[in-house]
C-alpha cells in the first residue's frame, strides 16, 4: 500500500516592515520615515557645520581699542563693521537655505509633507549649528580680555548674531526652496 503524499504548504516568509514605495529604477522598495529623517536632518547638520566654518572664514570683525583706565573705544570704520556678522550670517543662510531646500525636497520627494517638515526642522538645526560653531571659532569677548590687555591693544568683536531675525533666514529660504519643488509640474513618465 502506498501512502498518499500530501502537498507541503508553501513556505512562510516575512515581509519587511514599512510601506512599499517606488524605487529609483521604477521597482518597488520598502521604506519608512526613518531613512528620510536621518538623511534630511543629517544633511542639515553637516550643512550647518560647513556654514559655520564659512561664516567664520568670511567674517571681518570690528575692533575695540583699549584706552587708559581699562576702557575701550571704537573708530568710525570699525563702527561700520558692526553689522558684518549678521550680514554674512544672513547671506550664507539665505543661499544655503534656498539651495538645500530645493535639493533636499527633490531628493527626498517620497512624502512631500514629511520632507517639508524635516526641511524646516533641519534648517532650524543648521541655523543653530552655524551660530554655535561660528561663536566657538570666533574671537573671545573683549570684556573678558580688556583687563589684561595693554593700552592701544585692538580687541575683535565676537562672532555672534545680534539681530535674532537672522535665525529665520535659513528656515524661510529653505521653505521657499521646498515650494519650488512642490509647485513645479510633475515630470511625465517615460
Amino acid at each position: 500500500m502506498t501512502s498518499a503524499s500530501s502537498p507541503l504548504p508553501p513556505p512562510l516568509h516575512e515581509e519587511p516592515a514599512g510601506p512599499v514605495v517606488p524605487g529609483p529604477d521604477g521597482g518597488a522598495r520598502r521604506g519608512g520615515a526613518l531613512p528620510d529623517v536621518v538623511a534630511v536632518l543629517g544633511t542639515y547638520v553637516a550643512l550647518g557645520v560647513v556654514a559655520g566654518l564659512l561664516w567664520w572664514a568670511l567674517y571681518d570683525p570690528a575692533e575695540f581699542t583699549v584706552t587708559r583706565g581699562g576702557g575701550v573705544t571704537m573708530g568710525e570704520v570699525d563702527l561700520g563693521k558692526r553689522f558684518n556678522a549678521d550680514a554674512w550670517y544672513a547671506v550664507i543662510a539665505a543661499v544655503l537655505g534656498l539651495v538645500s531646500g530645493t535639493v533636499v525636497s527633490w531628493w527626498r520627494s517620497r512624502d512631500p509633507l514629511l520632507t517639508t517638515v524635516l526641511v524646516l526642522l533641519g534648517s532650524g538645526m543648521a541655523a543653530g549649528v552655524m551660530s554655535v560653531l561660528g561663536g566657538w571659532l570666533g574671537p573671545a569677548d573683549p570684556q573678558q580680555v580688556v583687563a589684561s590687555a595693554e593700552v592701544g591693544a585692538r580687541l575683535a568683536v565676537p562672532l555672534s548674531v545680534d539681530a535674532a531675525v537672522c535665525y529665520l533666514v535659513w528656515p524661510v529660504t529653505a521653505l521657499i526652496g521646498c515650494l519650488v519643488v512642490l509647485w513645479s509640474p510633475p515630470t511625465p513618465p517615460e
